[in-house]
């Protein structure tokens, strides 16, 4: 009896390692990582302040996970949604520990550094200030640095960039290999209000990410952009549609936009968002419903006169 009580007491007792956690709490998180980790088919060895990974490309003494992240998270919700929240945590950590695979070098990572969009929501906003704090914001998107690994694209954080030369100088090599790697296959689609929408497609998962430099993506399109300003979707990392705004705009023709996006993202393996993008020279890329670019549009025009 006595044995049983303390063995109660114990796990009721605060955890010595992860702070706001009971000892039981804490066990079932740690071990809760362990099976996530086991689940992509590395080694986990619970060490109670810290996980060590092995197996695979993280060779001995292995790879240390904390819990920071996991157990701030794991707060938010009820014990019922852990498995499924901590497999995804332990997920993106061991996909951002393979993004500076070690047979890269400092020159090797700058040719193949990239611009990433994060889905909306996709990674929690407190972990990107926590190690993705390099991070820009494009409209309610985060646009990441990220490189191609195994077919996959892996986001870099924090702790990589000085094999990149530095925050600016990852971000200068990114954005240079993307202006030189140019745009994927153009295509024009009409709807049936008369719209056309140009939409660029390529097998890599950095298309999208030309919605951060429009100046730049008109220049390289040869577009000329009036007042009223352009229109854009990415449904998919590897695909950015763009409707450029005339005199005569309507909702129709903001809404057509948005139901070409579901079209083409309907069945990709990586969707992006499916929401409206907005911009014209000297305004920020933002988001919009078709009803309100339209009626943004009429109040820009009475702005400038």
């Amino acid at each position: 009896m006595r044995s049983t009580r303390a063995v109660e007491a114990s796990a009721d007792s605060a955890d010595r390692y992860i702070e706001g956690f009971t000892v039981g709490r804490a066990d079932r998180l740690r071990s809760h990582c362990v099976d996530a980790i086991r689940g992509l088919g590395y080694r986990a060895w619970d060490r109670r302040s810290h996980i060590v990974i092995t197996g695979g490309p993280f060779r001995p003494p292995g790879a240390t996970l904390g819990f920071t992240t996991i157990a701030r998270e794991a707060r938010r919700v009820g014990e019922d949604a852990w498995p499924g929240l901590v497999a995804d945590i332990v997920g993106q950590l061991i996909e951002s520990a393979l993004a500076a695979p070690p047979h890269l070098d400092r020159e090797e990572l700058r040719r193949q550094i990239f611009p990433r969009f994060s889905a909306p929501g996709r990674i929690p906003e407190a972990r990107l200030a926590e190690d993705y704090s390099y991070a820009r914001w494009v409209g309610d998107m985060p646009l990441l640095l990220a490189v191609r690994h195994s077919q996959a694209s892996a986001f870099i954080a924090d702790i990589h960039l000085s094999k990149a030369g530095g925050a600016e100088a990852a971000w200068e090599a990114a954005e240079a290999n993307l202006f030189e790697a140019g745009l994927g296959e153009l295509t024009v689609y009409a709807s049936p209000s008369g719209a056309n929408v140009l939409v660029c497609e390529s097998e890599h998962p950095r298309q999208a990410a030309w919605l951060a430099y429009p100046g730049r993506l008109m220049d390289v399109l040869g577009l000329e952009i009036g007042p009223r300003g352009v229109l854009f979707c990415a449904p998919a990392h590897r695909i950015l549609g763009i409707h450029v705004l005339g005199p005569r705009a309507t909702v129709e023709d903001a809404q057509s936009v948005l139901n070409l996006a579901a079209i083409l993202g309907e069945d990709e393996i990586a969707p992006l968002t499916q929401e409206l993008f907005w911009w014209r020279p000297g305004h920020p890329v933002l988001p919009v419903s078709p009803e309100g670019v339209i009626e943004g549009i009429s109040a820009f025009d009475t702005i400038d006169g």
